[in-house]
């Protein structure tokens, strides 16, 4: 069994790839596919890749690495394959998991969506392209798939494209991602440059996950610092920008305009945190210098005040957990940043199981189940550090963190503005939702998918922790929005100043006009009046006319000089006598045996 399960790993990867490809090859050529075909298949997909990943995680002893050559120059060779270890796998099972409960969530949410089979297909594509992102066995493939994955988000978050204000925040998401996949594939190439370079190893070059540790010592031996700092510095703004950390959190407001099903898939444990895993994979190159851990551990920390924050005054409920994602995210980095990679996978997990279930339990026009009201408590105390798996992982954090005053006080404030901002979220749904007793039974079995997972969290953390101060300071929180519920100043705090809202609307595009005008004035008053600029801008210019007049215009009236010559000849050629028609033949072929008279005897002389 166990080697069943480690021969057929590439089943995970393959399993969403075929169902994409069974669903819209079926469309493509117009061939009948029934809609409870298409939920069978893309939750047995999802189930069993789940299953798989389960198995090879308890049976798993070493990575797996299976390479294939895929492009070759010489001695170079960029492979493609598959790097399985336990943090892959990890990733992968609480991905699929999730994609199980949102795609079962899908089923009934998307029951009247018109083309849902698409909607499908694209669910099975992102987990074709987040597990091969996972279970890449160097940065090249990686970055192949860091890109369709933000293609699929793309597709997901667009999904109404007729829709003018959801197509155009899919733009946004997909532009302001740019910025970071150009990090991503700098860093990538100056690394494989330094090491083709350097390294007499040709597997250097091709930056296998395999070779991180020796990869990274060549770079910081062989470099200056501040190229060091750069290609780190690149790989961190990547992460950033994909796990939506300071100034770039504001593409997943944008996000937000997708359906429930995307916001639950995307928030929780799939796109944003591409940006954790990479910035965990290329730890090797990081821990070199205490300067880019604390980097990464400050960037966490701000990122995380100021979202909980911004969480704390919004009243649109997807726009709340959207601020959340980024605070949470930012808790990852900040254990990243304390090299305590355990921590952070925990508080992954953690935040993945509660997250989705928020978002997808949110109520869809002014209505709610009461039991979706209950789980959404529970939920919701567990991301405020007071129940289940979120308690655990909180705490844990706390037991790194508590050995710094500074970093410390600023991690209960976290605690006790997650918690505020959460409890007064459900007290906003509490006050404007209608709440109703029949509840959908599909939906109800996702909600207890995610909160078994949560759960197991629970039990799995149960004994290395013990409560202490974040317990407190979340109890604060939930405390002070109870207390703002009484007093119905829930909304008020809508009008507080939003002081990064008029940085970003404000400061930035003047910053920003400014810079342009003086590109503009360098480019007119400068380069333009530079005269060896002028003159070398010119030139291009004057060689191209050059060859234009003198050589293709000359040769293409050569030529046709030449055919004119020929045409005239042969009219003259042309008499109409047959007795002048025998004489050139008789001249002709009279030509031809003296040639081949003279060729006998030059060959066999």
């Amino acid at each position: 069994m166990e080697n069943l399960i480690i021969d057929n790993i590439s089943l995970i990867i393959l399993l969403p790839l075929w169902i994409f490809l069974i669903i819209m090859c079926g469309r493509f050529f117009s061939v009948y596919v029934n809609k409870n075909i298409i939920y069978f298949l893309t939750l047995l997909s999802s189930l069993l890749s789940a299953g798989m990943c389960g198995l090879a995680l308890l049976n798993l002893k070493e990575p797996i690495v299976w390479i294939y050559p895929f492009i070759k120059i010489n001695e170079f060779s960029i492979s493609f394959g598959l790097f399985v270890d336990k943090l892959a796998l990890i990733i992968a099972l609480i991905l699929f998991i999730i994609s199980f409960a949102v795609q079962l969530f899908s089923i009934s949410y998307m029951k009247e969506e018109q083309k849902n089979y698409k909607f499908f297909a694209y669910l099975n594509l992102f987990n074709f392209a987040m597990a091969f992102l996972l279970f890449s066995p160097n940065l090249f493939q990686l970055y192949v798939f860091w890109e369709l994955v933000g293609i699929v988000s793309y597709l997901l978050i667009g999904f109404d494209y007729k829709n003018k204000i959801k197509s155009d925040a899919s733009k946004r998401v997909f532009l302001i991602n740019r910025i970071g996949d150009t990090a991503l594939i700098s860093g990538i190439i100056i690394i494989s440059y330094v090491m083709y370079s350097l390294a007499n190893n040709y597997n250097f070059v091709t930056l296998s996950l395999e070779d991180f540790n020796s990869i990274s010592t060549l770079l910081m031996a062989y470099t200056t610092m501040p190229v060091f700092y750069l290609i780190c510095g690149l790989f961190i703004l990547a992460a950033a920008v994909k796990s939506a950390q300071f100034p770039f959190y504001t593409w997943l407001q944008d996000a937000m305009e997708a359906k429930l099903p995307v916001s639950a898939l995307l928030h929780s444990a799939t796109m944003v945190i591409a940006g954790i895993y990479l910035i965990i994979r290329m730890m090797p190159f990081f821990t070199l210098n205490p300067i880019l851990t604390n980097s990464i551990l400050i960037l966490g920390l701000i990122t995380a005040v100021i979202c909980s924050i911004l969480a704390s005054i919004e009243t649109h409920p997807k726009k709340i957990l959207a601020y959340s994602t980024s605070a949470n995210l930012g808790l990852m980095f900040t254990a990243v940043g304390l090299v305590n990679i355990k921590i952070a996978i925990l508080l992954l997990t953690a935040h993945a199981f509660i997250k989705s279930t928020l978002f997808i339990l949110l109520p869809q026009e002014k209505e709610m189940p009461k039991i979706n009201f209950a789980l959404f408590i529970i939920a919701s105390l567990s991301l405020a550090g007071l129940l289940l798996g979120g308690l655990g992982a909180k705490e844990l954090l706390f037991k790194t963190l508590k050995y710094n005053q500074i970093l410390s006080y600023i991690f209960l404030f976290i605690c006790f503005t997650t918690a505020f901002y959460i409890s007064r979220l459900t007290a906003l749904l509490y006050k404007n939702t209608k709440l109703k007793n029949n509840a959908n039974l599909t939906e109800l079995i996702a909600f207890f998918i995610l909160l078994s997972g949560n759960i197991s969290l629970y039990f799995i953390l149960s004994g290395t922790y013990h409560i202490s101060e974040p317990y407190a300071g979340a109890i604060g929180g939930a405390a002070l929005a109870i207390l703002f519920a009484k007093n119905n100043k829930l909304e008020k705090l809508n009008k507080t100043p939003r002081l990064l809202e008029k940085f970003y609307n404000n400061i930035v595009p003047v910053v920003y006009e400014k810079f342009s005008k003086c590109l503009n004035y360098i480019d007119n008053k400068i380069l333009s009046n530079y005269k060896p600029i002028i003159y070398l801008s010119k030139l291009p210019v004057k060689m191209t006319d050059w060859i234009e007049v003198n050589i293709m215009n000359k040769s293409v009236s050569l030529i046709s000089n030449i055919s004119k010559e020929l045409s005239e000849r042969n009219m003259l050629l042309q008499s109409g006598n047959v007795q002048t028609y025998n004489a050139y033949a008789f001249i002709f072929v009279t030509v031809i045996i003296a040639f081949i008279i003279i060729g006998y005897t030059i060959i066999f002389g």
